[in-house]
């Protein structure tokens, strides 16, 4: 059964005091700035690491003495969407290809591109000139089939035992482009590595000579030769500007670099050239004519963007491609005992059934490799217990209810190759720091009520309050550990159930089978991350008799 612009006149603002203009102005950028800082948290989140826990799969009965339950079910979840705490109030649910996505590719995103930003900036004369590799889209999205095979014993009328392996398949598919629409950046391909033509070391060797000859000038730079102190100062700030460059035109331009400057970038570093040239010569009395190294010809495109996500001094990762994941989840050993069952009595009002229920999971899943973005284990790959209690209410013959309250506990940590970011970011990329993960404990309360048409047909809803601590992560690596927030959702649906066990016991039907559908949808969520998924599930329960005589 499931349980599953400004006028030159005289305006308003104008005939303000000015200090209250000036607050409101000051208002209005604080505002901006708030919404870019969200802006650009929304593009920050991906998929925590295991599937998401099934739900409404549960009532509190037990198996008569001697009788052999097996279930089936498989779970399809789909994932399109994360809710994000750190995203504006107003678009709190955002694409989930949005954590691959950026306005400016830079920086920012890859922290190994720092050495370039820095190189531009000397060689433009620029020190606020960002690197932009251009705007990167992506888009994503997370199929997950989660088929638990059970086995089910009744050791007495009040004692259940029971086993559960769950076969997990993952599988995320992701698009991703840089540049599609050959949009404006500052930074693209390297031809140096490319076409022969492009030969720094001409250049290199004309900025040695020019330094050389500039450390002459220093060091003969004395009143006795007619050279003032201004003239010597100059002459040493303009060596260290030499060296600069030349040293920033080795990382640019040379044959290790994958970027070099396009467009009004690469003007500007031709045009710093020139005036070093002249500045240079104003000083040896000498001329220079310095070698123009060629920039990109184009923009960046998705063969540069992979060479940063799987160079293993960056990124480190395996691919860009849509990862895939099968494997056992974590297995479970269960008990149920039945505290009371007023259901057998056939006199009117209101009947109650109550049972506890306890689970010892064995971390036999996996979390993801680490190797692939968006990619999902299969399981927590850690070692947990649940304690809960599950309440049949039958409120008359058509209608009735299961409540459950169950709560989580995770006694062990698995190894992961690659420390998230705080809540799962994707940006920054970075070389991958390996540690220890901990799922955070959970409290679970869930509410199924039923209304039976006939003895074999029912419908029902299906309502899940959920509670998640934060996960924590540790390394003795890292410097910084990613900050996580408790998270709480909430997820409704609906479905429908076929079962033969009433028939059966009055002898009118030869198998007792259960099917039942559901389909859920999270409804709202806060706190951290937290994917919005929509789930179907379908399940079938055999009965099976072992001891036909006597309990």
């Amino acid at each position: 059964m499931a349980e599953a612009v400004e006028d030159t006149h005289q305006t308003p603002d104008a005939r303000r005091p000015r200090s209250e203009r000036i607050r409101s102005r000051l208002f209005r950028c604080a505002s901006l700035l708030i919404v870019a800082v969200s802006l650009a948290a929304r593009a920050s989140a991906q998929l925590p690491p295991a599937p998401l826990p099934l739900s409404n799969t549960e009532e509190a009965r037990t198996l008569p003495k001697g009788t052999v339950l097996f279930r089936a079910l498989n779970a399809w979840t789909r994932i399109d969407e994360v809710y994000d705490a750190a995203a504006d109030s107003a678009h709190h649910l955002h694409p989930l290809g949005d954590a691959f996505s950026a306005s400016q590719l830079g920086v920012r995103q890859f922290p190994a591109l720092a050495a370039a930003e820095n190189a531009l900036r000397t060689l433009t004369g620029d020190p606020t000139l960002s690197l932009n590799l251009g705007q990167q889209f992506a888009t994503a999205n997370t199929r997950t089939v989660t088929t638990p095979f059970t086995l089910q014993y009744g050791l007495t009328d009040r004692l259940t035992i029971g086993a559960m392996v769950p076969v997990v398949q993952t599988h995320s598919t992701v698009f991703v482009e840089l540049n599609p629409r050959r949009l404006n950046g500052n930074f693209g391909a390297n031809v140096g590595p490319s076409i022969p033509q492009q030969n720094i070391a001409p250049l290199l060797a004309q900025l040695h000579d020019a330094f050389v000859d500039l450390d002459n000038f220093v060091n003969n730079c004395t009143a006795a030769s007619g050279c003032t102190d201004a003239q010597r100062q100059a002459a040493i700030e303009l060596r260290k500007s030499v060296q600069d460059e030349s040293a920033a035109v080795g990382v640019l331009y040379g044959a290790a670099s994958r970027f070099s400057p396009l467009g009004n970038a690469q003007a500007a570093v031709l045009t710093q050239l020139d005036n070093l040239e002249s500045s240079v010569g104003s000083i040896t009395g000498k001329t220079y004519t310095f070698n123009q190294p060629a920039g990109a010809n184009a923009v960046a495109a998705l063969f540069q963007l992979q060479q940063l996500a799987t160079d293993p001094t960056i990124a480190a990762y395996d691919s860009l491609g849509s990862p895939d994941r099968i494997g056992i989840g974590d297995i479970e050993v269960s008990a149920r005992f039945k505290l009371l069952d007023a259901f057998a009595d056939t006199t009117g009002g209101m009947k109650l059934r109550a049972t506890l229920l306890g689970v010892v999971r064995v971390g036999t899943g996996r979390p993801p490799t680490g190797t692939v973005p968006f990619e999902v284990g299969t399981g927590t790959g850690q070692t947990s217990a649940d304690g809960g209690a599950l309440i049949d209410v039958r409120f008359s013959r058509r209608f009735m209810a299961t409540f459950g309250a169950q709560y989580t506990s995770y006694f062990t940590s698995s190894d992961v190759a690659r420390l998230p970011n705080s809540d799962y970011a994707l940006f920054p990329l970075d070389v991958p720091i390996a540690g220890s993960w901990r799922e955070g404990d959970a409290l679970q309360l869930e509410a199924t009520p039923r209304i039976s048409f006939t003895d074999y047909f029912s419908l029902f809803g299906a309502y899940t309050l959920r509670h998640q601590a934060a996960s924590k992560y540790t390394s003795p690596d890292a410097s910084t550990l990613p900050v996580f927030s408790a998270t709480t959702e909430q997820r409704a649906g609906l479905g429908f159930g076929y079962s033969t066990v009433t028939r059966y016991v009055k002898g009118r039907s030869s198998v007792p089978i259960e099917l039942s559908f559901t389909h859920l949808e999270t409804l709202t969520a806060s706190g951290g991350l937290v994917p919005k998924y929509s789930r179907d599930q379908i399940e079938l329960r055999i009965y099976y008799r072992l001891r036909r005589t006597g309990r």
